[in-house]
């Protein structure tokens, strides 16, 4: 008579250390992470950490902007359009949290079969300024972004096409600048191809 148990724990070793040593091999020859820019005109591929730096830049600008927004609105009693998505039961916590005016709630799938919400509410300037000011950078990067992450203030009354020219310009600025640090004094920055736009 065949002892299983003899032939199961050996069979299980094996298969555990297979499964080891194909994530190695996947991991490994999984594509690093990178992200082209093009400063002046001159193009460059950033990886390692200077595509963290980027990311981190991408997420706090974000933010930014959104504080510059609300800063134009003069208002204290404005009640401010906005948009975010997530999960259903993330974007349900936010809803209630805030108390937002829900003015559309479109259904989405995400992957792997996730149910989840594109939202359009109102919030007060007040509330909108708590929200954005206690964001954080993991909040924002795609990697790691929440619900309150997604956040995105639409077009309104309370601002001017002056004033979002004049903030995306003071944010282009302050962008750029920053970019120009990371591409000069970080590790992972090599010269690239510059692909024209079509």
């Amino acid at each position: 008579m065949i002892n299983y148990g003899l032939i199961a724990i050996p069979l299980i070793a094996m298969l555990v250390i297979g499964g080891v040593i194909s994530f190695f091999i996947v991991f490994s020859l999984y594509p690093e992470k990178h992200e082209n820019v093009s400063i002046d005109g001159k193009c460059y591929e950033l990886v390692g950490v200077a595509h963290e730096k980027i990311t981190k830049l991408n997420a706090e600008m974000k933010i930014t902007k959104m504080l510059l927004q609300i800063s134009k609105i003069k208002s204290q009693n404005a009640v401010i359009p906005i948009i975010f998505n997530g999960n259903d039961s993330e974007a349900k916590n936010f809803i209630d949290k805030y108390d937002l005016d829900v003015t559309s709630n479109q259904k989405v799938i995400y992957f792997p079969n996730i149910n989840g919400s594109v939202v359009t509410a109102n919030v007060t300037k007040t509330d909108l300024q708590n929200i954005v000011g206690n964001l954080s950078v993991p909040d924002v990067i795609p990697s790691s972004k929440s619900v309150v992450g997604s956040i995105g203030i639409q077009p309104n009354k309370y601002i001017s096409y002056d004033d979002d020219k004049d903030v995306s310009s003071l944010v282009d600025k302050i962008q750029k600048s920053r970019l120009m640090d990371i591409v000069h004094n970080s590790d992972g920055v090599t010269p690239a191809e510059c692909r024209n736009e079509t």
